[in-house]
């Protein structure tokens, strides 16, 4: 972490500071006491559910240095802490200094937004960058304002280039991210149905996504998919934009296709990649990744030896072996654009046996949110797919839309909870079949695998 004294992170956050040594080195942050080591200045959160006020003993009794809290009485815990740092606000706080700390970093800062395939994207870039780079890049998707806050905590001198997640479930929240992280190279990923009960429209999407143009230098560089409709509307002259894709009207041109498995072949500027990742949508976010490279100086060989071993996220298109059935766990979320893409991986993909789908609600739609439910079960009756069991509040629509489009109503059911599904599994899977995972984050898909191991171990 780059050093702070006490007196200057208290004038940084605005801080009512209680200390006998305001000259002290702060050696880290932290907001975990699970995690937090000793030397570091535990910042106590107030969250939906939880208080990180309830945890300054114990982050004290763990080693740490100082606390940052919020609106707090500290009077009973002075004694035990010799730092102690008073805010309004504790995650307003951590912005404030992570904004600092941003100020004083020269390396090139690339950042990521979109609706879908952001952390697959940063992920990609971060790996081929490090061919050259020492890459300081978000921990999982910690892309929100305390997630980009402490991942720019972790920067010393020792990281020579940054590469970071920007996400939003609200208006605005990528203009802040923006202004905090302030990036020299920008990636927007794409245009989708996500999180449409805040924003209400794919317009009102385009926009937050869009605002991170608005916080681009002069000497700034954004790479845009220019397949997505939305996108590829945009016309500025602040800012220095490159489309790629398939459609001839971008300035780079992806081509040369060939998806199966062990991955994907393409060209890219006329230039052959390969990637060991299945799916088209995989081709558009190793292209990002490759123009970010190529405008940071990479080689093209540096990028082909890189992507050889580049691999996706957990719970992204993962795939488990329990009992002779393969599960792609797509697990980690879901939205109508992203589910789609996985459909097409499981489509695709060569077995012998019965293709199927468990699926999940996907949350934060809006008033589209039964239509869309039925949209994804008519797309999964439509595809090369045999069965679906659905699960969740939507489960019913899912399977409507499944049975309407021409699936048998004894291969298109509804479960009530995880262990159900596994049930219904166990009768309806059979060896060699392959079966697709997915639901949004809050579903927890993932534990359906865990019931179906145990259910055959009883």
């Amino acid at each position: 972490m780059i050093e702070f004294k006490v007196k200057d992170i208290a004038e940084i956050a605005g801080a009512r500071l209680l200390s006998e040594d305001k000259e002290v080195i702060i050696k880290g942050f932290s907001t975990d006491t699970r995690t937090l080591k000793a030397g570091d200045f535990f910042i106590a959160i107030k969250g939906k559910n939880f208080d990180g006020h309830d945890f300054a003993e114990k982050a004290i009794s763990r080693g740490a240095a100082g606390l940052i809290l919020q609106d707090y009485d500290s009077s009973e815990i002075e004694e035990r802490c010799k730092h102690i740092l008073v805010v309004k606000d504790t995650v307003r706080a951590m912005s404030d200094i992570a904004r600092e700390i941003r100020k004083k970093i020269s390396a090139p800062v690339v950042c990521i937004t979109g609706t879908n395939g952001k952390t697959t994207v940063k992920d990609i870039t971060a790996h081929v960058l490090s061919k050259k780079f020492n890459v300081l890049k978000n921990k999982k998707s910690y892309n929100n304002v305390i997630g980009l806050s402490l991942t720019l905590f972790d920067f010393d001198e020792s990281y020579n280039a940054l590469v970071l997640e920007l996400g939003s479930n609200h208006p605005g929240e990528i203009e802040i991210l923006a202004e905090i992280a302030s990036p020299t190279t920008a990636i927007i990923t794409n245009i989708g149905n996500g999180h449409l009960e805040h924003f209400l429209t794919k317009q009102g999407i385009f926009s937050e996504k869009t605002s991170i143009l608005n916080l681009l230098p002069e000497s700034g560089k954004a790479f845009l998919n220019g397949d997505d409709e939305f996108l590829r509307t945009i016309s500025r002259s602040d800012v220095s934009i490159t489309f790629f894709g398939k459609n001839e009207n971008n300035n780079i041109l992806i081509g040369g296709i060939k998806t199966g498995r062990p991955g994907c072949n393409f060209t890219l500027a006329g230039e052959i990649f390969h990637i060991p990742l299945e799916g088209e949508h995989n081709i558009y976010n190793a292209a990002a990744a490759i123009l970010v490279a190529k405008s940071l100086g990479l080689t093209t060989l540096q990028i082909r030896e890189s992507l050889l071993d580049v691999t996706l996220p957990d719970m992204r298109l993962e795939k488990i072996v329990l009992n002779n059935i393969t599960f792609i766990n797509d697990a980690y979320n879901a939205n109508p654009d992203s589910f789609e893409c996985a459909l097409k991986v499981l489509e695709k993909f060569q077995t012998r046996g019965k293709r199927g789908v468990i699926a999940g609600d996907m949350l934060e739609l809006g008033s589209g949110s039964d239509d869309f439910h039925k949209g994804v079960g008519r797309s999964i009756a439509a595809k090369n797919i045999d069965f679906v069991i659905a699960v969740g509040n939507k489960a019913g629509q899912i399977v409507q839309g499944a049975i309407e489009s021409g699936m048998p109503e004894e291969m298109a059911l509804v479960a009530n909870n995880h262990e159900e599904v596994a049930k219904i599994l166990k009768n309806l899977a059979g060896a060699d079949d392959v079966v697709l995972v997915k639901g949004s984050r809050a579903s927890k898909m993932e534990e359906i695998l865990k019931c179906f191991t145990i259910s055959y171990t009883r």
